[in-house]
This record gives structure tokens, C-alpha cells and sequence, in this order.
């Protein structure tokens, strides 16, 4: 090398040209066109403009980092004396476990069977009728969702460290009724929630309480409150703003700020048609919080979640109260009541309207009466507000 040279900007080619001392050697680009026919130079004049338009379009959208795999035929696993990576010893072929009962760890592939072989023989040797934790690890979790807690409260450890099944009997007799039905999860949803066990109310027995507090042996129904996400979408729907469109791209609730050279995320309270979709389509950045999910227990996507913490804490009144968001919707939902109350509707209407779009039922004598004193000394959105603070509205009975 006899010579660098730098530059704060991007030289064109007759620069770079002057910038290596051969000026007379090079060919603009201007001289190449006017060499060319008369029918070369317009297919090069339409195949330019057609470049154009496509750079136009990319570097108009914004551009992601987009981290990919690509996928390889696995090297072949050997068996390791002492565990010394330089001793090699025998292959090991893909299989199962071993220490399962009623399954064959193996798998009947050669050590270089391709990768797609392996996941299938994985996936067939795990979803085998033979499997004794395949369909009861699944039901539990069914019966989890159903009712707040599994029949084993461990959903996602069924061994020794595990908890134990307190209906052992019932627990069999769903994975087998699941395997028996080609394991159709709907059929296994309709016999869940048609059993008395699931119908049962969630009125309070003293005496049952006294042996049976946390209701592990399902003598009533367990009140369960809303999920963080449900209790968005329940919102959005009694204030008539959900965003009922199904499919396509998620919304983001977050700003995206570019500092030292990678992203973070912060809260953003974004206002639109498009981010008052359900929370099923919502984009879950790890760095990115929303301060109602959070306080409500929605779990944090950078770790897995076997089953939800449940707390009851001020800041949840507090965001209730307070949240931007949930005073929005108050607004939205005390202006759709006294829209479908009609013109001229006195406090009484309001106030039976706001409780039927709520909690499908008309108020009580007091609540009545105390909703429309709320109503006319403070107006039709503090109602509202108080109402999406209840208990019945938060919680399932």
C-alpha cells in the first residue's frame, strides 16, 4: 500500500476515479449511454426507474434486525470417557428415555438419521397411548384453567419434587377418556364444564371452610379474577372500543429508543383503533412493560410462567384509579351509556344501563340509589370508573 486516503462522505465514480490518478483511463457513465442504441437505452432507462422505485420502497420502511437459524443436519453424539471432550467414544443414537415406564427409549434410527426423522419419532414417542404422563400432564393442565388450580398444583412437574394429585382416580380417568377420544381437547372441555363439579356456585360453606379452606377438594367454585389481559379487553369491550379486526400484524404500546447502538422500550400510552385490539395481539418485547398488565401478574415473556401468580395489591387499586388508559375507557363507557340511554335519560336510566353493559343484570334498589346521587353530583364517569374498580367486575364467580 503507498497511499490512503480518506474521505468524510461518499465519492461518485468520477471522484474515485480523480482520487486513484486515472482520470483519462475512465469511462463516465454519461459516455457508456450515449454509445448505446437507441433501444438499449430505453430498456436501461425503464430498468433504472423500476430500481428506483424499489429502493424507494425499502428504505421508506422502517428495518428490523432479524435473527434467524439456519438449520443443518446435526453432527453425531458420542459417548465421552469421563467426560473428556477429546475421548470419544461410541455414538449414541437418537432415542427416548429410558427410565420412562411402558415406553421403548428407542427409536429405531441409525446415528445418522436426518433431523426431520428424529423430530417425528420424538414427537410420535411423546403423544403415545403407551405414555403414562403425555395425557395426564395435558388434562391437568385443562382442569388448571378451568378451575385455578390442576388436580396435581404443579403443572409443570409431575415428579418426586412435584405435588401430589388430590383426585388420583378423577386425574386417570380423564387421560384415559382423552386418549380413548383421539385426544380431542373440545370434547374434554364440554365434559369439564357440563360436570355438576364445574356448575357448582361459589356461595361460601362455614362448615366446609373449616376443613377445607383453600377448596382442594372442590366443594364450591374457587372466584377467580380476570387475567391481566382480560381485564384490557373486558374494559375495551363495556366502553364499545374494542377493536373487534381478527388476524394481521400486532400493535406496539411501547417507544422504541435507539441508545449506544441497540434498542430499549418504554411505556407508551398510544391512543387509536389500532392499539385497542385484544391483547392476544399485542407484541411482547421483553424490554417493553405495560404498568397495567404488570400489576395485574401478567407474566414476563423472557421467562416461562407453569401457572400465574395471583396477588391482590394497592397498586392495582391505584392503576384502576389512575391509569391513563382506564380513564380513557371510563370516559368512552360513561358517553356509550348515555348514548343507549337515550336523549333526556334521566340518573335512573344511566345508572340500570351502565350496570347491564357491566354486569349483565340491572342494579339493586341501593345501588341504585347510590349510583344516581354518584351521577348527579359528579357525573356519569365517575360511575363508571367505580364500576370497572368492583369486584364483580374483576372477578368470576
Amino acid at each position: 500500500i503507498h497511499r490512503a486516503q480518506l474521505y468524510d462522505r461518499a465519492l461518485s465514480a468520477e471522484e474515485v476515479a480523480a482520487s486513484a490518478g486515472v482520470p483519462s483511463e475512465y469511462v463516465t457513465e454519461a459516455a457508456v449511454i450515449a454509445r448505446l442504441a437507441p433501444e438499449d437505452a430505453a430498456k436501461r432507462r425503464e430498468l433504472a426507474e423500476s430500481l428506483n422505485q424499489t429502493q424507494k420502497k425499502y428504505t421508506s420502511e422502517p428495518r428490523r434486525l432479524v435473527y434467524a437459524v439456519t438449520p443443518k443436519q446435526p453432527d453425531a453424539t458420542h459417548v465421552m470417557a469421563r467426560g473428556d471432550i477429546r475421548a470419544a467414544g461410541e455414538i449414541v443414537p437418537a432415542g427416548g428415555v429410558a427410565s420412562l415406564v411402558g415406553l421403548s427409549a428407542d427409536f429405531n434410527l441409525s446415528p445418522d438419521a436426518p433431523e426431520a426423522k428424529r423430530r417425528l419419532a420424538l414427537a410420535r414417542w411423546i403423544s403415545s397411548p403407551q405414555n403414562p404422563l403425555f395425557a395426564r400432564v395435558i388434562v391437568n393442565r385443562l382442569w388448571h384453567y378451568h378451575f385455578g388450580a390442576g388436580l396435581v398444583d404443579t403443572p409443570n412437574d409431575f415428579g418426586f419434587n412435584g405435588g401430589r394429585p388430590t383426585h388420583p382416580e378423577l386425574l386417570d380417568w380423564l387421560a384415559t377418556t382423552l386418549v380413548a377420544r383421539g385426544y380431542s381437547l373440545k370434547q374434554l372441555h364440554r365434559e369439564i364444564v357440563l360436570s355438576a363439579t364445574y356448575r357448582q356456585s361459589s356461595a361460601k360453606n362455614e362448615a366446609a371452610v373449616k376443613l377445607d379452606a383453600g377448596n382442594r377438594w372442590l366443594w364450591r367454585k374457587t372466584p377467580q379474577r380476570l387475567e391481566a389481559e382480560a381485564v384490557r379487553d373486558a374494559t375495551l369491550v363495556v366502553a364499545g372500543e374494542l377493536n373487534r379486526a381478527r388476524g394481521g400484524p400486532g400493535f406496539l404500546d411501547t417507544h422504541e429508543i435507539l441508545r449506544s447502538g441497540s434498542y430499549s422500550y418504554e411505556p407508551a400510552d398510544r391512543v387509536g383503533p389500532e392499539y385497542q385490539r385484544r391483547s392476544v395481539y399485542r407484541a411482547w418485547i421483553r424490554g417493553g412493560r405495560n404498568g397495567l398488565l404488570d400489576v395485574f401478574d401478567c407474566p414476563d415473556p423472557s421467562t416461562t410462567s407453569p401457572k400465574r401468580a395471583v396477588t391482590t395489591t394497592p397498586l392495582q387499586a391505584l392503576a384502576l384509579l389512575n391509569n391513563s388508559f382506564v380513564l380513557r375507557m371510563a370516559e368512552r363507557y360513561a358517553q356509550r351509556v348515555e348514548r343507549e340511554a337515550g336523549s333526556g335519560a334521566d340518573a335512573s336510566a344511566i345508572v340500570t344501563r351502565a350496570y347491564q353493559l357491566a354486569f349483565q343484570r340491572d342494579p339493586t334498589p341501593n345501588e341504585l340509589a347510590i349510583g344516581r346521587r354518584m351521577v348527579a353530583e359528579h357525573g356519569a364517569a365517575v360511575l363508571t370508573r367505580a364500576i370497572l374498580n368492583s369486584n364483580e367486575f374483576l372477578y368470576v364467580d
